[in-house]
């Protein structure tokens, strides 16, 4: 087969393909694909020889929707069926079909790290490393590794994600100290009675894999409790890594108007680096991770008044063990606890004027052992952080109708440590009926961590003169909706990005500056139903142009079919366009000259819901991945696997 080319030398050139023909090769076999099932998807469904019995609509594919709220800001729903569908064993995999979306790994299973062996970057955002412009949630907890300020994918399980949410931009009538985020909702228990779930599955690689849940309760108690684990030894030499996560979530109807719910969650994973497949190539070591988190709502709801008040509490570790070839370790130990306040009344048809607190605190320690056996501790004050905001709306009008909604609000930052800060937003929502028009403007805000006191390679210092990093972002666009059948986004987004700390003449420095641009556009279509398609494009340009995992151009789709009465099945596929890789550098004017080729990945997955009197309800699928047997890389010399497969079984009782 044809050996992928990296381009590593200095004045490698940018876009040394024709993009044209590239994209529309990936174009045409995303069309093809949707072909082969939409004749007989109809036929099944309008026929006159086939009469199958009435089926509920079947899931979207690929993700829920777009979500516009009443400020203009756009999130990206992935629900639990989308997640199943892309046979996602981690948050990485659940998203890398979301357009706006792109990830990087380097393990089968497992993300080893924070940067290029397993992260997400949204429109551009998210490859600076130490820190992000990106924080990852758990039900609007912050989840990721504090002492250096950013992510870690395998702290957040998705056996327990109801669904996943991508805040595409600062959306500081939510988030605070962040210029996107990922919220993970987890599951929980509605309604009434009980019922257990259990799935094993085997697959390429060695790998395996197994839940269980169980849920109940009424309206006065519920709970729902769930287990995951998978295991792989990867599709490399030394590319192996498993994952464990847990969780309960209690929920108490205290009265007709307050509500108690509890969550406790926890993980641990551990994954190696396999090392750049040329002559030479050393392992980094591994990557070990666990986290336990506890949250605790109280809400209610009086018609007038809304609210809710949230304490929080997680720890984790985040430990790099013989880095590059060595015995050098770096362990990271965090403690994250908080508040979230909130409470929105309604004074007047259509109003909402909503007031809230968010307190972070957060402490680290850090441990560096070399080979000759030295020991360094970084122990750094406690950082604290509050947050509050005001913001209004007004509906006019009736969304049957005409009508407008009109907002604005601001967001203020004191830290303990650096100076404060503002975050003004506004937006609005307008149009008529099953057309509406948003535009948004909005300033996120996110500081240093403790990653520039940890930071060894900045032997002068200057963290203690740092500024917060700010964007400016502002946003615009239209939905149309076509009754159930069809629902079509075209959105265009800019963000400009200054105060970006970076070191710069041996101490740390606010120098940096960016910009993003670019369009999205996403299509869905349920025609029958037991038929759904989904496409998505994202066209983005940056400056500088080396910003990586800023492809500039992303194409990606997928269908869902139901047939035979008892068969599904789901197909994705993705394009990426070449990009730069590797982590943003922390260092004035730091050029990045590595990159790897673009690529187009092709996932199927069918499955058969079955009734027996042994097993009970449940499903049997086959998911291969890469089905075209493409080659591709995350990061320059990491191949990604070939074409592969796994087959699980799931039981309902």
């Amino acid at each position: 087969m044809k050996k992928r080319k990296y381009w590593t030398g200095e004045g490698a050139p940018r876009r040394w393909k024709g993009r044209c023909g590239r994209n529309g090769l990936a174009a045409l076999c995303c069309l093809m694909l949707l072909l082969i099932a939409a004749p007989a998807a109809l036929a099944e469904e309008e026929g006159d020889e086939l009469q199958l019995p009435a089926v509920d609509v079947v899931a979207k594919s690929v993700i829920e929707g777009n979500v516009v709220d009443g400020f203009g800001s756009t999130t990206t729903v992935v629900s639990r069926e989308q997640i199943e569908a892309l046979n996602a064993v981690d948050l990485p995999e659940a998203l890398r079909r979301v357009p706006g979306v792109t990830i990087s790994r380097h393990n089968h299973v497992g993300s080893w790290g924070g940067g290029e062996g397993g992260a997400v970057f949204i429109r551009g955002m998210g490859s600076s490393r130490p820190g992000s412009e990106i924080k990852t949630y758990i039900d609007g907890v912050p989840m990721y590794m504090g002492p250096w300020n950013h992510p870690l994918m395998d702290l957040l399980p998705v056996d327990a994600a109801e669904s996943l949410e991508v805040a595409k931009g600062p959306q500081p009538q939510k988030y605070g100290n962040s210029l996107s985020a990922v919220n993970m909702r987890v599951k929980r228990h509605r309604g009434d009675g009980s019922a257990t779930s259990l799935r094993m599955y085997a697959g390429s690689y060695g790998t395996m894999g197994e839940s269980i849940e169980h849920e109940g309760g009424d309206e006065d108690f519920n709970y729902y409790l769930g287990q995951g684990y998978v295991r792989s030894d990867g599709h490399r030499k030394d590319s192996w890594g498993n994952k464990l996560g847990y969780y309960a979530n209690l929920g108490f109807g205290l009265s007709d108007n307050w509500d108690l719910s509890v969550l406790a969650l926890g993980t641990t994973n551990r994954s190696s680096d396999p090392g750049p497949d040329t002559a030479g190539g050393v392992s980094d070591g591994t990557y070990g991770t666990n986290a336990q988190l506890l949250s605790a709502t109280l809400s209610h709801d009086h018609g007038l008044f809304d609210g809710e008040f949230k304490f929080f509490v997680n720890t984790g570790e985040g430990n790099w063990k013989d880095q590059a070839g060595t015995d050098d370790d770096c362990l990271n130990d965090f403690t994250f606890y908080g508040v979230r306040l909130k409470e929105t009344a309604h004074p007047w048809q259509g109003a909402d004027l909503t007031v809230g607190l968010d307190v972070d605190a957060w402490q680290s320690t850090i441990h560096f052992t070399y080979d000759n056996r030295a020991d360094r501790y970084v122990n750094p004050d406690d950082y604290y952080l509050t947050m509050p905001y005001v913001s209004a709306s007004q509906l006019i009008g009736d969304r049957e109708g005409w009508f407008a909604q009109p907002s604005l609000g601001m967001r203020y930052y004191e830290h303990n440590e650096y100076d404060s800060e503002t975050a003004p937003f506004a937006g609005l929502v307008f149009g008529y009926a099953d057309t509406e028009a948003h535009v948004s403007v909005s300033r996120g805000v996110v500081y240093p961590g403790h990653d520039v006191i940890a930071a060894i390679w900045v032997p002068f210092g200057g963290a203690e003169t740092l500024e917060a990093e700010t964007t400016d972002h502002f946003e615009a666009g239209v939905s149309q909706r076509f009754g159930d059948m069809a629902t079509a986004d075209v959105t265009y987004f800019h963000d400009d990005g200054r105060n970006r700390y970076v070191v710069n003449a041996g101490a740390w420095s606010n120098v940096e500056k960016y910009d993003i641009h670019g369009w999205e556009f996403t299509l869905t279509l349920t025609p029958t139903d037991n038929f759904s398609v989904f496409a998505g494009l994202t066209t983005q340009e940056t400056t500088p142009d080396d910003l990586p995992y800023a492809p500039a151009t992303t194409l990606s789709g997928g269908f869902t079919w139901r047939f035979l009465e008892d068969f599904t099945l789901n197909m994705d596929c993705e394009y990426v366009d070449e990009m730069y890789a590797m982590s943003q550098a922390r260092v004035n004017n730091a050029a990045n000259l590595q990159e790897v080729d673009s690529h187009f990945v092709t996932n199927a997955r069918v499955g058969w819901d079955f009734e027996s009197e042994i097993l009970g309800g449940g499903e049997l699928y086959l998911a291969v991945e890469n089905l075209l047997d493409e080659e591709y890389a995350y990061k320059p010399n990491y191949p990604m696997p070939g074409i592969n497969g796994t087959i699980g079984l799931k039981l309902n009782f």
